[in-house]
């Protein structure tokens, strides 16, 4: 239903002492919400349009002599997903721009046939930059296209996402893809969950274009350089997602003091949100942590080193989860199994949600409410890595398309595309 529709509704006039019964209770919950919503991204659209063409009107000026491909990328910590793809191009003599607002981003000065590195200015200024941007097709790691900041620009024919993790769109925020034309999708479960929001919304159907998750090729090639395993005792890498799924909210300390107490060591290394989004909680966690000697942290861009080097992982409802058993293979244990998908896609898709049972799939064992529990579990899961690994290599190549060759998929696909419509 519009949102003008709950307007018609709400002016409708109703006569007094009516008795309201829990149906229409409802239907005027819903409405109010619905012109609430409405208003809140009327104004925000409009704010966004004002700053856009504040910037485009003053010092940045959009090249009309673009390749037929550009892509829009958020920050250099994007670049693994990118960079697949754009080899893959350059092989094949594909000319391409790369676009991104973070001046330190390794795109800019990566060096392959026909691409050319853009920086218009940060975030804001690469936004209006791109919502004036001329070209046969953007593709992007943005979600939200239409909604919030990143517009349609009247001088691009096509807009293809393409996705940033190997998980579903269950924890994305509402109307995350449904404005694009094109997915590249990372597996039959995000297939279906596509065309699940698609009829319950009504939404234009999207081409789906099978491809994987590029950055696995990203990760697969820096595997090979990594050191081999210094012995030891047993090396847990305990990376906890942030926001309410978060077990480093729900045990504190509690689970990094419980392994060093059974004589693991431990890698700690949260979701890089984390140091922005729980400032005060992470800086009391490091303080806390400082001179444990079978603690370290690790704040690198990629967490490939510490993946290679641990034995074991200990983690939450979170990408890294799908990165460490397809890429290693090696037992997890999960620390917080549970999900709130309150205001997001996981709200409108069938339950369960794929990345609940996935993840439940390839952890070892679920931890309680007790951290003590813990190396226990790990020790168990560690016995049985053989089993757990073979099961994990058949997930893997039934759940992704493409693996270790998704840029090679997804250059094919965005030829096509742009050949297509160019």
């Amino acid at each position: 239903m519009r949102a003008w529709y709950f307007l018609l509704f709400l002016a409708a006039p109703a006569p007094a002492f009516a008795y309201l019964d829990p149906g229409t209770g409802s239907l005027l919950l819903y409405a109010i919400a619905g012109v609430a919503t409405t208003i809140l991204f009327a104004l925000r659209n409009l704010w966004y349009g004002i700053r856009g063409r504040i910037f485009l009107a003053g010092k940045i000026a959009v090249s009309s002599h673009l390749p037929d491909v550009v892509f829009h990328s958020e920050g250099g910590k994007y670049w693994q997903v990118f960079k697949p793809v754009i080899e893959a191009l350059g092989r094949e003599g594909v000319s391409c721009a790369y676009v991104t607002p973070d001046s330190s981003d390794p795109g800019l000065s990566f060096v392959s046939p026909g691409l050319q590195g853009i920086r218009p200015g940060g975030e804001t200024a690469t936004i209006a930059w791109m919502n004036a941007a001329r070209a046969a097709l953007v593709v992007s790691t943005t979600p939200h296209l239409d909604v919030y900041m990143l517009r349609r620009s009247r001088g691009v024919r096509r807009y293809a996402h393409l996705f940033h993790a190997p998980t579903d769109l269950a924890f994305y925020e509402k109307y995350a893809f449904d404005w694009y034309d094109c997915l590249l999708t990372v597996g039959p479960f995000q297939d279906s969950s596509v065309r699940a929001l698609e009829e319950r919304r009504g939404t234009p159907v999207k081409d789906l274009l099978p491809t994987g998750c590029t950055y696995f090729d990203y990760m697969l090639d820096e595997i090979a350089l990594q050191p081999r395993r210094d012995g030891g005792p047993p090396t847990v890498l305990y990376a906890p997602a942030w926001g309410v799924r978060s077990s480093a909210l729900k045990y504190g300390t509690g689970i990094i003091d419980a392994l060093v107490g059974d004589g693991f060591r431990v890698i700690f290394r949260p979701h890089p949100q984390f140091y922005v989004s729980h400032r005060d909680l992470i800086a009391d966690v490091e303080k806390r942590l400082a001179g444990k000697g079978l603690v370290e942290i690790d704040r690198n861009r990629t967490g490939i080193a510490s993946m290679a080097r641990s034995d074991a992982m200990v983690t939450d409802l979170s990408g890294i989860l799908f990165d460490y058993a397809c890429l290693f293979g090696k037992p997890i244990v999960l620390a917080n199994a549970e999900a709130d998908a309150g205001g997001q896609e996981g709200e409108d898709l069938p339950r369960p949600l794929w990345d609940v049972s996935a993840s439940r799939e390839l952890a070892g064992a679920c931890l309680g409410d007790d951290p003590g529990e813990l190396p226990g579990l790990l020790r168990g899961a560690l016995a049985g890595r053989e089993e757990h690994a073979r099961k994990v290599a058949g997930f893997r190549d039934t759940s992704f398309y493409n693996f270790g060759t998704a840029g090679e998929a997804a250059a094919r696909n965005i030829v096509s595309l742009a050949r297509g419509i160019a």
